[in-house]
């Protein structure tokens, strides 16, 4: 597959540059001039006519019959009126367009032009199949408008496949952490235009990157090295530089250092854990040497308690202190070293009780809905409940309800149906007057 047709294929493009320019393409006998033309996305070409009788035609080919395979078809009928225009086209999609004179033997004689259009590296990024999120990373850190506008770039961009392979839970903080992110893409991209053949002979140097590091060149013999990426495509020419295809994600020589409370302090969905930790003091804590494995009730979990009630833990520092501890392992503990009815251990001194199904866990009564973000300092599991002590403590959430005035009414199991009180071993669920509930696994008596 040639460059062209590569480039054609790949990249379609939806919007329109919002800084067009306008070129003039003359004809005459026998000539079109400029005969190649490049420009960009959303700029107009306008043909006039010097002399004769002529057409522009982008359709199919006047010497062969056969179609031209532009991008989209454009034709137009013939005029002989000196100085007019013959015809004006605002070119959208990128690719290269041939076209010709159609009338009598225009053609064969010479008669015929190219036209190039091309894209910003962004839009290169934006309308491919395979780097979705690249562009996700990209709007995110905004530097779409950076890799849109006049520039001498050059892009290093990593695949859909790249991130996969790539640390699922370091990708999540980066999406969260907009300095961090964009230090990371910066990574990838050159200030100046670099094509494979100027790649080829840096081998063995290092070349600057926009976020004032750099990156290795190594030529061998299965191709290309960026650091520790293989270039897979090389020479996607954009209107602000070149973009060249890699098999890895690459990052700077000194990434910054993510602890569990980073993952807690970026994530969107787990402010009120955050601002109960930071009142506590323990996300000094967290932010230490570890190893930790915290369970990390969500805003919604947290919501779920009752205004008034949330209101009152966050302000009795004690007992806030002693529910953020039974969140939180003093040791590493990934989904996949759970087994089911696995007793772990928490830094309040009390046990949670793991439930494994399948690829599915439990902590306690709360499901487990994103696990194994891993850190320099121990494991994040996110949760869908607020754990509770046992209720025989007296740091017992259960008991903080009744010393908020909350009667108690009834309480049922998973199924709904009224089971004692203090019930062992199972799921538990205490029912309010007010229409709070408390869900709780109750082991000691």
């Amino acid at each position: 597959m040639t460059k062209n047709l590569l480039y054609i294929t790949a990249f379609i493009l939806f919007s329109i540059s919002s800084l067009a320019d306008t070129f003039t393409v003359n004809a005459g006998n026998y000539y079109y001039t400029p005969e190649v033309l490049t420009i960009n996305v959303g700029d107009e070409v306008v043909w006039i006519n010097d002399f004769g009788t002529h057409n522009v035609n982008g359709n199919t080919n006047s010497i062969t019959n056969e179609s031209f395979g532009n991008p989209e078809d454009f034709f137009v009928n013939s005029t002989n009126v000196e100085g007019a225009i013959i015809y004006t086209h605002t070119f959208t999609i990128p690719g290269t367009y041939n076209y010709d004179c159609s009338i009598g033997q225009h053609a064969i004689n010479g008669m015929s032009g190219t036209i190039n259009v091309l894209p910003s590296i962004f839009e290169i990024v934006e309308n491919s199949e395979t780097h979705n999120t690249l562009e996700t990373a990209i709007l995110t850190a905004g530097l779409n408008t950076t890799l849109n506008e006049e520039g001498t770039y050059t892009l290093f961009a990593p695949t859909d496949e790249a991130f996969d392979a790539f640390d699922e839970g370091y990708l999540e903080i980066l999406l969260a952490n907009d300095a961090l992110l964009t230090q990371v893409l910066l990574h990838h991209v050159l200030g100046s235009t670099k094509m494979a053949d100027d790649i080829i002979a840096l081998d063995g140097q290092s070349i600057p990157t926009l976020n004032e590091d750099s990156l290795m060149i190594t030529v061998t013999t299965d191709g290309v090295m960026i650091d520790n990426a293989l270039v897979t495509v090389t020479d996607l020419v954009a209107n602000n530089g070149v973009v060249h295809v890699i098999d890895a994600v690459l990052l700077p020589e000194q990434p910054e250092v993510i602890t569990v409370m980073d993952i807690i302090a970026t994530s969107p969905d787990h402010t009120i854990l955050e601002t109960a930790l930071i009142q506590s003091g323990l996300d000094v804590t967290l932010s230490g040497d570890g190893p930790f494995t915290v369970f990390a009730p969500d805003d919604i979990a947290f919501n779920s308690l009752g205004g008034g009630v949330l209101d009152e833990l966050l302000a009795d520092n004690d007992l806030l202190t002693q529910v953020l501890l039974y969140h939180v392992h003093g040791g590493e503990a990934l989904s996949t070293d759970l087994t089911n009815g696995m007793l772990i251990s928490t830094v309040n001194g009390s046990d949670l009780t793991a439930y494994v199904m399948g690829n599915s866990y439990m902590i306690n009564y709360a499901n487990v809905t994103s696990a194994d973000t891993e850190t320099s300092n121990g494991i994040v599991h996110i949760i869908d409940q607020v754990l509770v002590p046992n209720d025989d403590d007296d740091t017992s959430l259960n008991n903080f309800y009744e010393l908020n005035k909350e009667e108690y009414l009834h309480t049922i199991n998973l199924l709904g149906k009224t089971v004692d009180r203090n019930a062992l071993d199972k799921v538990l669920i205490d029912i309010y007057s007010s229409g709070k509930i408390i869900k709780r696994f109750k082991t000691t008596k």
